[in-house]
């Protein structure tokens, strides 16, 4: 087996390593756009939760006061 010259081994090498560094680059980038993207999905949850919160206190005002009407409609009847 005959052994690489010196530049060759050196070109190798230099070949790698810019292959690792545009790899890393890629990679670099790539969290950049996960990390804006779970930044986006955190508020749209946020967003969800809050609806949501508001939803569930809109429905149980909205139980309430029917809970109030069915008892002054119970009063008014007489039943009980």
């Amino acid at each position: 087996m005959e052994e690489e010259s010196f530049p060759g081994q050196f070109k190798r090498l230099e070949d790698k390593i810019e292959d690792l560094i545009q790899t890393c680059r890629h990679l670099q980038q790539t969290e950049s756009e996960l990390e804006a993207k779970i930044y986006e999905l955190e508020g749209a949850l946020k967003a969800k939760v809050a609806a949501e919160q508001e939803y569930a206190g809109e429905r149980s005002v909205v139980r309430s006061r029917i809970d109030d009407l069915l008892s002054r409609l119970d009063q008014v009847l007489g039943t009980k």
